[in-house]
Order: C-alpha cells, then sequence, then structure tokens
C-alpha cells in the first residue's frame, strides 16, 4: 500500500524528478549487489573453497621457452647473411653517389638543365 502510494505521488511530478529517483534506486541497487558479492567472495576465499589452479591449458600460454627458442634461431640465421646485407647496402650508397656526381657534372659542364637536373635539349 505505502509502495503504491509513493508510485502514484512520484507519477505526479515532473520528469526530471522521476529520473533522479530511478537513478538513486538503481545506484543502490548495484552498490548493494557489489556489496553482497564481495562479502561472498572474501568469505569462500577464507573458507578455502576458492582455489586456484595453475595446471590448465591457458596456463601454457605463458611459457616464452618455445618463443625463446625460435628467437634464437632467427638470430643464428640471420649471422650469416649480415655480410651480404652489408655489401647490398654500399653498392646502393655507391650508386647514388655516382648518380649526384654525374648529375653535378652535367650542372656544371655547361650543359642546359631543367629544375630538376634532368638534361634539356634544344632541338
Amino acid at each position: 500500500m505505502v509502495v503504491q502510494k509513493t508510485i502514484d505521488n512520484l507519477k505526479d511530478r515532473p520528469k526530471d524528478e522521476r529520473k533522479a529517483v530511478a537513478g538513486g534506486i538503481a545506484i543502490t541497487l548495484v552498490v548493494v549487489l557489489l556489496i553482497a558479492w564481495a562479502f561472498l567472495f572474501f568469505k569462500r576465499i577464507q573458507s578455502g573453497s576458492q582455489q586456484i589452479n595453475f595446471d590448465t591449458g591457458a596456463q601454457g600460454e605463458f611459457d616464452f621457452s618455445n618463443v625463446r627458442e625460435a628467437q634464437a634461431a632467427i638470430e643464428a640465421q640471420g649471422r650469416g647473411n649480415t655480410n651480404d646485407l652489408y655489401r647490398i647496402r654500399d653498392d646502393a650508397a655507391a650508386g647514388q653517389v655516382q648518380g649526384a656526381q654525374e648529375l653535378y657534372i652535367q650542372q656544371v659542364g655547361g650543359g642546359d638543365v631543367d629544375a630538376f637536373g634532368n638534361p634539356t635539349s634544344n632541338y
């Protein structure tokens, strides 16, 4: 009876007040449920019925020995190829220097070049 009377009184109030009451009830309900869950959770831990099993399949996901082995294999394989990589890098750098020198010779040598350094012809 009291609850029905309270609900009838809320129906007559503005929408903002009804929202405030509904929000307060929702927050109160969530807090009560959280406190009850925490109480039961800590009670189970204290009694010892909550056991943690580390032998599950997901625990194997955190075993990094396979990752270390693969990393060592990649590093061992990469050590032999470093000289090839250095040679490729040096050849590319030499080609760039040679191209820059040829462009400079064209520009200084009196040939007509455009804004990009390409030789132009007046034919």
